[in-house]
């Protein structure tokens, strides 16, 4: 299980990474790990996708990272807002040249 002392709530994080995933036509997990691979080079099991998605594990901050590369709703602040605990968390969302 996800941890629970824990900034992001990771059972809504699931929930948002598996909707903004079948939104953007990822219709099995093994696509999206596909598209993480071309896009970063890191490769990550459909296992974890699914995992990450029924928040049974906390994702570390690569592969957070590597899911908003090829998931552009991750990287918006009002649509992770449900997955913040608490309403006053600042997010740093940069883009690097």
């Amino acid at each position: 299980m996800a941890k629970e002392n824990s900034v992001i709530d990771w059972e809504a994080y699931g929930t948002l990474l598996k909707a903004a995933r079948l939104a953007n036509g990822y219709s099995r997990g093994k696509k999206l790990t596909d598209a993480v691979e071309e896009k970063t080079g890191m490769r990550i099991s459909e296992r974890t996708i699914y995992a990450l998605e029924d928040a049974s594990r906390a994702p570390s901050a690569d592969i957070f990272l590597a899911l908003q590369q090829v998931l552009p709703e991750l990287c918006d602040p009002e649509y992770m807002r449900p997955a913040f605990r608490k309403a006053d968390i600042k997010v740093m969302l940069v883009t690097l040249p």
